[in-house]
């Protein structure tokens, strides 16, 4: 009896090796083409921003910046905390106030008088009502009430605004 030739099948190749040889080879292709497409815009085919400055600003022997940076002529009384007029307790004020100086020596000072600042910025906000106070309108009001008599505290230099950066009634 002889043995019939069988054609020998191949096996079927594995879905595990083909998804691997994918893997391996597609997803570092696919971060190499978007690295180059990410290199093409922003060199070529991104606008320049003309308003950007293309010098650095002129600077100081000392190594200072020629331009002040008005931040840091800005002192800031943290989470002030009130009861407004007429609410007997049961309501409160969590209030953060940034006032912009026109001069260094001006923020010491504002440093060095911080509790004189806190008690008027006290007097003054207990002194309005919750509808003072919920009033975007009035707000300016109060903003300029506060800038006269913190104003009248300083002797070295000026206010120049005064900003709420929290304003939270509860």
């Amino acid at each position: 009896m002889a043995k019939e030739a069988t054609p020998q099948e191949a096996p079927a190749p594995e879905k595990g090796k083909n998804i691997g040889k994918l893997l391996s080879i597609g997803v570092p292709l696919f971060v190499v083409q978007v690295v180059l497409i990410y290199f093409v815009i922003t060199r070529f085919l991104a606008p320049a921003n003309p308003s950007a400055p293309t010098t650095t600003p002129p600077e100081h022997e000392a190594g200072v910046s020629a331009v002040e940076d008005p931040a840091q002529r800005i002192f800031v009384v943290k989470d002030l905390i009130v009861n407004p007029a007429g609410t007997n307790g049961t309501r409160f004020l969590l209030t953060t106030i940034g006032f912009e100086v026109t001069s260094p020596q001006a923020k010491q000072e504002l440093e060095v008088k911080e509790v004189q600042l806190r008690d008027v910025l006290n007097t003054i906000l207990t002194s309005k009502g919750m509808d003072d106070l919920v009033d975007v309108q009035k707000r300016e009001d109060l903003r300029h009430e506060i800038s006269k008599q913190v104003g009248e505290l300083m002797r070295q230099g000026s206010l120049a605004n005064v900003y709420f950066s929290k304003f939270i009634i509860q």
